[in-house]
């Protein structure tokens, strides 16, 4: 059969469409080294990270290493920038992983003055921090920090502070790390603040408490709270007396068997 137009098309049709294909392919396929590394893949992951802004974990690192320089280094001058520097950082973060790192990072240049009996009213800037961290830091576990760390310096405004929590926190972990913390004072309101734990509905409070007063009275009434109560309102405790069966099952430190 003789080939008409019609057959002709349809048989270059196809021919041309190959060809199209084949020099868009050598087109974007022959490209160049450099071309190559600089193309950028859809699929390719994507970076978190913005250009000029630290992440968190770099944030964090540089903030533990001020905190690591300033206790190490006597220079007056450097411990007031560092100082300064956290300062700053506690204030315009939002991030209270990161804020909680300023407190212990605080904590170490101001101790390291403390302990050497030096006194400046930056570093005094840096107590203020912790103390304000620990009443009023939205963050339990930023206040928890500071209520650990205050503990290292012996002065009434920690007492006065970590009394503060104790009283007044609504975070039980928080409540504990203050009570805990008071055991270094043996002030007549640390004590008082303690004994009103004895009553609290939370058992592992109520045995802190304990465990502080142990440490501020330097007297041992074991975990018996009434005997506590006893020695806080000027009395003589009761003989220790060893419960028994019948008493034990009474007040349910036995289980009772159906």
């Amino acid at each position: 059969m003789p080939l008409t137009l019609h057959n002709n098309k349809s048989i270059l049709f196809p021919i041309l469409v190959g060809l199209l294909v084949l020099v868009v392919f050598l087109t974007t396929g022959c490209q160049s080294d450099k071309g190559q590394k600089n193309k950028k893949s859809f699929f390719a992951p994507k970076s978190d990270t913005i250009p000029g802004i630290l992440k968190p974990s770099e944030r964090v690192a540089m903030i533990r290493l001020k905190g690591e320089n300033g206790r190490k280094n006597d220079d007056p001058e450097l411990k007031k920038e560092l100082m300064e520097q956290l300062l700053e950082e506690y204030v315009n973060s939002p991030d209270p992983i990161v804020r909680q790192e300023v407190i212990t990072a605080t904590a170490k240049i101001f101790t390291s003055s403390y302990d050497a009996g030096r006194s400046d009213i930056h570093l005094s800037k840096g107590f203020d921090l912790v103390k304000c961290a620990a009443m009023r830091d939205e963050d339990p576990f930023v206040r928890r920090e500071a209520c650990r760390v205050i503990a290292g310096w012996e002065r009434p405004e920690s007492a006065v502070a970590l009394r503060h929590v104790v009283r007044n926190d609504d975070d039980k972990d928080v409540q504990l790390q203050a009570a805990q913390s008071l055991a270094i004072f043996d002030d007549k309101e640390t004590i008082e603040t303690l004994g009103g734990l004895l009553d609290h509905r939370q058992s592992a409070l109520r045995y802190q408490a304990m465990q502080s007063l142990k440490a501020c009275t330097k007297q041992d009434y074991g975990n018996d709270v009434h005997r506590w109560k006893q020695y806080l309102a000027g009395e003589i405790p009761d003989p220790v007396h060893t419960p028994s069966l019948a008493e034990r099952f009474r007040i349910g430190q036995l289980p009772m068997i159906y």
